[in-house]
């Protein structure tokens, strides 16, 4: 295990399954809410000529924003909106504005807006200036709505609407800013929303007037990546599997296989990891199953490598009630 997971994982430990954040800490994390606040009152936000709706998180660790933004996008397009993304294109190596393009590989872009890019075929573009990046879009074509991937706490980039997305098991863990906690702002931030969306199950104390919205996610197939074909989880039942996740939260990969009865040797690696030379260690004796966040990151897939995508679904209810707030209807 890499030093960079290592630190991940003792981390997680301190912030999510420790009641009280280590008291040594918490000088720092007065002084990085002093910084966040004053940075925030500084910066004056730059209004686009587009609606703008961020989909962001106040805890480091995964969300299932990246899904959610995805599910968004597909439904505002299956409504006739012209939809485009914007996102930080973590793991890429792209300096300034780029826009994702048939031929852009995740090293280049990331894995995250290569993903996105092929599964909604929206104009994605990625950059550490969100506001330069929403700008690359709207000059090659006229858009409704800008999603962007993250940046809920990149404040020049002015927006619309603002949905947070919280892993409901995990909540917002020990209740600290960072480093003592996993937050990036105070949970208070909470009421500020559009709405919150929570994944999975798990109570997570939310403003009353804020929407509440239970975002419910499921593994239920695996595909070749070599040639396409589909198979469901149950098939793999009773056989010696592997899997591999670089994400942020791998051992949620890792649950939901084994909930759905699968045995497996896990790999886990750090967020945004390359994941070719781990998948030829591991052999290829038994087929490897791997999110679909990392399926983009292999140009040539070997034979014994699946992907499993998560399926995002949502009550008739609150897919209403999160559409009209994107959407800015209410």
């Amino acid at each position: 295990m890499d030093l960079r997971l290592r630190l991940t994982r003792q981390l997680m430990v301190l912030w999510y399954e420790r009641s009280a954040p280590p008291t040594w800490l918490l000088p720092l994390s007065l002084l990085f809410g002093l910084a966040s606040r004053t940075r925030k009152r500084w910066i004056r936000p730059v209004r686009l000529p587009v609606r703008v709706v961020v989909v962001g998180n106040l805890a480091v660790g995964g969300s299932g924003k990246t899904p959610l933004v995805a599910w968004l996008a597909r439904e505002l397009q299956g409504r006739s909106q012209r939809i485009g993304i914007v996102l930080r294109g973590y793991g890429g190596r792209q300096t300034g504005v780029m826009r994702v393009t048939p031929e852009s590989t995740a090293a280049e872009v990331g894995d995250e807006a290569r993903w996105l890019a092929d599964a909604t075929g929206a104009p994605v573009a990625v950059g550490a200036d969100r506001v330069a990046a929403v700008r690359a879009l709207l000059a090659q074509a006229p858009l409704d709505i800008v999603l962007s991937d993250d940046g809920l706490q990149h404040y020049r980039l002015g927006r619309d609407a603002e949905i947070i997305a919280i892993d409901a098991q995990r909540g917002l863990g020990n209740g600290a800013l960072l480093p003592a906690g996993p937050l990036r702002e105070p949970a208070a931030r909470l009421a500020q929303a559009s709405a919150v969306v929570l994944k999975g199950e798990g109570h997570v104390p939310v403003p009353r007037d804020v929407p509440c919205i239970r975002m419910r996610c499921t593994l239920e197939y695996a595909e070749r990546l070599s040639d396409g074909a589909r198979r469901p989880l149950s098939e793999f039942r009773g056989q010696p599997v592997r899997a591999l996740a670089a994400i942020a939260n791998p051992e949620s990969f890792f649950s939901a296989l084994e909930a759905a009865g699968l045995e497996i040797e896990s790999i886990p690696l750090a967020d945004h990891a390359p994941v070719a030379q781990a998948i030829a260690r591991a052999g290829a004796d038994r087929p490897l199953l791997v999110t679909t966040k990392d399926a983009v990151k292999l140009a040539e897939p070997p034979p014994h490598v699946w992907q499993v995508p998560l399926e995002v679904a949502f009550s008739a209810d609150d897919a209403g009630t999160l559409l009209s707030r994107v959407r800015g209807d209410a």
